[in-house]
Parts: structure tokens; C-alpha cells; sequence
């Protein structure tokens, strides 16, 4: 997943990172995000089942200044994470309050050529 909004010239991108756990057929879900290319944090959001979807959130939190990352896997309760912001101006001009995004994935075995396809996709 990688999203980027710009407002007031600060653009800030989320990247998603999947990490195989050795010897299995699971993956550690983080998220990493940056502003103005600079890291602001990196998250943990929990461990997915090959095969299983997981829909990914990420939002903005403006009354208290953060980010809020959440991931859930289907039948399970949400996993959500928080990434404080500030920036050198005020975080509330820099962030949009609408800033909010989701995505649905489905993780497949790394043998395949695309490690996780969107649901709906063939």
C-alpha cells in the first residue's frame, strides 16, 4: 500500500511491509511512513496467515495529533497502532482532517509472481 497526499507542500506517503516469519507461512504487517521523504515511524500492525485477507487502514487523527494505523483479518478484532506527528508548522495545516484511506488485500505464497493481489482481482 503507498498513498501520498500533498497539503501545504508537505506530502506524506505510508508504505506497507510484509516480512515473512521463518519457517512458516505467515507475515509480520507493518506500515512506515514519511513525511517530506523523512521517516515520522514505523508501526507493527500484527501477523497474517497466507491465504487470509486483511483490510489495512490508515487515518488522521487530528485532536491528537497522529496517525492511526489498523489492520484486521477477517473473523478478528482490529490491531491498531498510533504514529504521533508534528511538523515545523502546525500539524493540523499539514495533514488534512479527511485524510483516511483502506485497502483489502489477500496474501499469497511468495512462489507466485504478485505476493498479495486485491480481492476482487483476478
Amino acid at each position: 500500500m503507498k498513498d501520498a497526499v500533498a497539503s501545504h507542500h508537505l506530502e506524506v506517503q505510508a508504505f506497507l511491509i510484509l516480512e515473512r516469519v521463518a519457517d512458516s507461512k505467515e507475515f509480520l504487517v507493518s506500515v512506515l511512513l514519511q513525511a517530506d521523504g523523512r521517516c515520522i515511524g514505523q508501526t507493527s500492525l500484527g501477523i497474517v496467515a497466507e491465504g487470509q485477507e486483511i483490510l489495512l487502514s490508515l487515518s488522521w487523527d487530528q485532536p491528537m495529533q497522529r496517525f492511526v494505523a489498523s489492520s484486521q483479518a477477517a473473523g478478528s478484532v482490529p490491531i491498531l497502532s498510533f504514529i504521533p506527528f508534528t511538523s515545523s508548522g502546525t500539524a493540523h495545516d499539514a495533514v488534512s482532517p479527511e485524510f483516511s484511506m483502506a485497502k483489502s488485500f489477500v496474501l499469497n505464497s511468495a512462489t507466485n509472481s504478485r505476493l498479495f493481489r486485491y480481492p476482487d482481482s483476478k
